[in-house]
């Protein structure tokens, strides 16, 4: 059964507020006291899910469909806690978190679960999924850092260690504009901690800088240059956010700063990060920062642009908004199809991808395929004409990484994702 609790601000709170300061970039968003924040995410409808330790009350996975006015805690998991969250263009939930039956997904917006059985059974630490299908999901297993794969949403996985050391795990996933996969390593002892990246779509990484770091989080934005943030360091470098610019040779420091643990990046590039007890922003891509100067700001530690734009930021029990949208220009037409699918074979693909079309409607027939990397930039677009339920599609001539692909039928969008090798 959900819990609902439904918002009640105390008066005193509301005169304590208004008198000590006023706000100019958050507001304060009604979340349950006594409850410790992991992680946050939205959908494409604004609900809010939030994932929570057990600090004397449940932990599990809360859903807000009314911007946070009352929440229900839609998965109960008793004496563990929720650590990461992620939703698929499908609109399905992906829950981690400790204890039994680690990892969850929820096809109806969390009303019901169900398990998905992962390769080894241990705490997840990240989740990102790539368009319909694909998930990456990191696990601080006995034995190492350890990354898994998923290219048919969690039938079956395919899996490597980053190291071998049980004091490392692997604390955020990012992809590049080329299909290349980096991911932050945090550690406690020297020798340790790091910045690794694959060019195989997750097979095998290698280590390209930043041993010693405590590395949290990592970001890439549209011109594939990658940003990085530290909690701490385990030797006599300078913590803080880091760079990796685009064609340079190496990480550079672009801002000292301890406890930066995450980094989100707008479609215009411009950062937004949480370092030493507050949260900056960069409009030069990292050139400058400067601190968001709303008391609201204190303490931050988890970041998130939600899909109308608006940045969200949230500590231990505290949950804000910002007012007004961090991004301009947002795409109207930005549609996830709920009703039909495509099933693409095999994926990862090398020169020939075969596309099944599922869906509710007798028309068969596709007349535009569409494809696009990351970032939105059209890279192909054929005008075909089918009469089943299957066509092949060269696809040798793209480079290798990350695809979005689009077929238009009629009145509907199609959408799939897949990795040329």
């Amino acid at each position: 059964m959900k819990n609902i609790i439904k918002l009640i601000f105390p008066i005193f709170l509301l005169v304590f507020t208004n008198s000590s300061y006023s706000q100019d970039f958050w507001e304060q968003l009604y979340f349950p006291d006594s409850i410790n924040i992991m992680c946050i995410t939205t959908n494409n409808q604004g609900h809010i899910f939030v994932g929570v330790s057990n600090d004397g009350n449940s932990g599990g996975l809360y859903r807000s469909t009314d911007n946070a006015q009352a929440w229900e805690l839609v998965l109960d998991d008793g004496n563990f806690m929720v650590q990461s969250i992620a939703i698929n263009e499908n609109g399905y939930i992906y829950v981690g978190k400790t204890g039994f039956g680690i990892f969850m997904v929820s096809s109806d917006n969390g009303d019901t679960w169900e398990e998905i059985e992962l390769p080894i059974n241990s705490n997840i630490m990240k989740i990102l999924c790539v368009g319909q299908d694909t998930i990456f999901v990191s696990i601080w297993a006995d034995n190492g850092a350890f990354l898994t794969r998923s290219f048919d949403s969690g039938e079956t996985w395919e899996s490597c260690f980053i190291t071998d050391h049980p004091n490392e795990y692997v604390s955020d996933i990012a992809i590049s504009n080329t299909g290349d996969i980096y991911v932050s390593v945090s550690a406690f002892f020297m020798d340790m901690g790091g910045v690794y990246k694959s060019e195989d779509g997750g097979a095998t990484l290698e280590y390209i800088g930043l041993l010693n770091h405590q590395v949290m989080t990592i970001e890439i934005n549209s011109n594939d240059d990658v940003f990085t943030g530290d909690w701490w360091v385990m030797n006599y470098e300078t913590p803080g956010i880091h760079a990796l610019y685009e064609g340079a040779g190496g990480f550079e420091l672009i801002f000292d700063a301890y406890h930066a643990t995450d980094i989100v990046i707008n479609s215009e590039n411009h950062i937004y990060a949480t370092a030493n007890e507050g949260v900056v922003r960069s409009f030069d891509n990292g050139q400058t920062f400067e601190y968001i100067d709303d008391d609201l700001s204190s303490n931050m530690k988890i970041l998130h642009i939600g899909y109308e734009g608006f940045l969200y930021a949230a500590r231990y029990n505290r949950l804000v908004k910002s007012i007004n949208p961090i991004v301009t220009g947002i795409d109207e037409n930005k549609r996830i199809n709920l009703f039909a699918n495509i099933r693409l074979f095999p994926n990862p693909v090398v020169d020939v991808l075969y596309v099944n079309i599922v869906s509710n409607s007798n028309n068969r027939y596709a007349r535009k395929v569409r494809i696009y990397n990351l970032f939105g930039e059209l890279i192909l677009r054929n005008e075909i004409t089918i009469s089943g339920d299957y066509f092949r599609l060269d696809v040798s001539n793209l480079a290798v990484g990350f695809y979005l692909i689009e077929i238009l039928n009629d009145n509907k969008i199609f959408t799939s994702n897949f990795i040329k090798n």
